[in-house]
């Protein structure tokens, strides 16, 4: 590599031995995937949605943004959720860049394009719901977005896709891209979400891309109910959504993995503490033994 540090990302200089070795033992993205998924109780979260929309006559709020600031708040709380792996050493992204497919009509011909959302680092629930709505709208009232006018660019130049992919390589190979190279390409991101429940389809795991940067793939499918357990015993039905994950294992380890998802899931349970920026105190699960004394069976 020309230069140690990208447009996009901070090298890491010292990731320790294991995630130092992890990028030669595992080459690619999906040769170093891990599939995570859970239902998550949805029912706090389209109360709160059904609320703030009849409250509000100027922002919009969907179960699909609250589940995007979850996933931003996550971010900000567990910082190695944002590192990739490139050229085999472990980078830092400088950013909080979600991208995400967007229909320009909900009909099964209707034309799919990408949306891209950065979010600061004490984002809220409010300030995310403008963030996402004006990304919305700019993808859906564009007829085409500056990535897909690039390809249509290419697709008609003769041996356009191998050169530019070739030339882009190269300069990605060398940390030399330009930021709008990679400003434009939703691929370069730290997270690609999937909200198939906005058709009503069920989730599948969807792999890792080798191009760019985005080492998770978040899948949301479909609200359903199903039947829980109260507190008092009771059992009532419940709204539920399946997130299905998929990762790269080689940016952080598992442990940490699972209390981010953890994090994640309260997050979305508990919208109304999205309301306030990100709090270092909520970073750890609740009512789970961490000390040295912990012992799991």
């Amino acid at each position: 590599m020309l230069f140690i540090d990208r447009v996009d990302g901070r090298r890491i200089r010292d990731p320790g031995p294991f995630h130092a070795i992890l990028p030669f033992l595992m080459r690619g993205r999906n040769e170093s995937a891990v599939y995570y998924s859970k239902d998550i109780d949805v029912d706090s979260a389209v109360r709160y949605v059904h609320r703030r929309n009849a409250e509000s006559g100027e922002r919009t709020f969907t179960l699909f943004g609250l589940i995007l600031t979850a996933a931003a708040q996550t971010f900000v709380l567990k910082p190695r959720l944002n590192r990739f792996v490139h050229g085999r050493s472990l980078y830092e992204r400088k950013d909080i860049k979600f991208s995400f497919i967007v229909k320009k009509r909900l009909t099964e011909d209707a034309k799919e394009t990408t949306a891209q959302v950065t979010f600061p680092p004490d984002v809220t629930v409010d300030s995310a719901a403008d963030i996402i709505s004006r990304a919305v709208e700019l993808a859906r009232g564009q007829d085409l977005t500056p990535d897909e006018r690039e390809a249509s660019i290419i697709h008609r130049i003769p041996f356009g896709k191998f050169v530019v992919s070739r030339l882009f390589r190269l300069l990605d190979r060398f940390n030399v891209a330009p930021r709008f190279m990679l400003a434009s390409d939703p691929l370069y991101s730290s997270a690609f979400f999937a909200n198939l429940g906005s058709i009503g389809l069920d989730t599948p795991f969807h792999h890792l891309y080798e191009w760019g940067t985005a080492s998770l793939f978040i899948v949301v499918g479909r609200l359903f109910q199903q039947e829980s357990r109260g507190p008092d015993g009771a059992y009532r039905k419940k709204n539920y959504v399946n997130v299905k994950m998929t990762l790269d294992e080689r940016i952080a380890d598992g442990l940490y993995f699972a209390r981010a998802a953890a994090l994640f899931q309260r997050l979305v349970q508990h919208p109304e503490r999205m309301e306030r920026p990100p709090d270092a105190r909520e970073s750890d699960p609740e009512g789970k033994p961490s000390g040295p004394d912990a012992v799991y069976l």
